[in-house]
């Protein structure tokens, strides 16, 4: 990448990403000025253009009580005329290299395609965030709450959001800074940020996106289901409906619907904090990683502690089963991400 300024890069991924998203020029303009930088970026070129390309966001994983630094592969894409050639598979196996030399232990995507989730467990991911939509109609809700569309920039509302988001078990976080590029996008779709308040302090938030159809409320948060309920009833007022769609966790009963994919970059640190947060698990697995060879080795899970062991003692674990044995329990969740 060294071959080419900085303006000719950020327009040769650009001119990349309009050939293969259906992603509207507003769109593109707002990912280009907000979300793309240099230093995040990971591409392979080819005659002086770049042909396959993602973007690493930053973000933080809640789960077993701490939070792991997630890189997050945004616009995962490659060249038309130079798919089935391997190109992605090698950006992908370059990008892991790159997350572990950084220390970043976990990594998560959101497949564009449903046929994707396949082609990339090829890789390592496991598909483990899951969500679902909940219809919800007009209905009483707390008269005690004004609700008023957020309009200036407000550290309590940010505030607010961010710890109730960190109130979720296995949770992706976003920072300030992303919570403004959230707010971009959501005015760019024509959508609202409502916020409830009792007294001047904030009680619940809603982000609402009008469609034909429905009110689509990507995410909402409220002390008491009263509060949210007047968040919905608002909403649809807003937007002359009867009813929301409103995105929801899936609680460990639920089937849910498959969104976004986790992949473990470093196994001896995550290993380290599930032993510490788990210590009951007792378990041992020879773990096997086609791009990371750091992460070939055996393992035991015991009384809190994960030590090396013999590699005919433990179990042959895939990097993506391992990810499903950690977390398919946790039901991990993510919202706001401008997939």
């Amino acid at each position: 990448m060294h071959e080419m300024t900085s303006a000719d890069l950020k327009s040769s991924v650009r001119h990349l990403w309009e050939l293969c998203f259906r992603d509207t020029p507003e769109f593109i303009d707002l990912y280009f000025r907000l979300r793309y930088r240099d230093a995040l970026n990971e591409a392979i070129l080819r005659d002086g253009q770049v042909v396959s390309a993602l973007q690493l966001i930053p973000y933080e994983l809640q789960t077993w009580g701490a939070r792991l630094p997630l890189a997050y592969l945004s616009g995962v894409c490659t060249h038309p005329q130079a798919r089935r050639q391997g190109l992605m598979r090698r950006l992908l196996r370059q990008t892991h290299r790159r997350l572990y030399a950084e220390g970043c232990p976990v990594s998560s995507l959101i497949p564009a395609e449903p046929w994707l989730f396949d082609c990339y467990a090829t890789s390592g991911y496991a598909p483990l965030f899951v969500y679902d939509w909940r219809r919800l109609s007009i209905a009483p809700g707390d008269d005690t709450v004004t609700v008023s569309e957020y309009r200036e920039d407000s550290r309590d509302v940010y505030a607010y959001f961010s710890r109730k988001m960190a109130e979720r078990p296995c949770c992706v976080l976003h920072s300030e800074e992303d919570f403004g590029v959230v707010l971009a996008d959501l005015y760019l779709s024509e959508g609202s940020l409502w916020v409830a308040r009792r007294d001047g302090t904030v009680t619940g938030l809603a982000f609402c996106v009008p469609t034909p159809d429905v009110c689509r409320i990507g995410e909402c948060l409220a002390d008491t289901p009263a509060v949210a309920r007047t968040l919905v009833n608002r909403a649809c007022e807003h937007t002359f409906m009867q009813e929301t769609e409103c995105l929801h966790p899936v609680a460990p009963d639920e089937a849910g619907r498959p969104l976004g994919m986790l992949r473990i970059i470093r196994v001896a640190d995550v290993l380290a904090l599930h032993a510490r947060t788990h210590p009951d698990t007792e378990a041992c697995w020879r773990i096997s990683d086609p791009d990371i060879p750091e992460n070939n080795v055996c393992v035991r899970l015991s009384q809190g502690t994960a030590t090396p062991a013999a590699p005919d003692e433990g179990i042959p674990t895939g990097i993506g089963e391992l990810a499903a044995r950690l977390w398919s329990d946790e039901r991990p969740y993510m919202s706001l991400m401008l997939n």
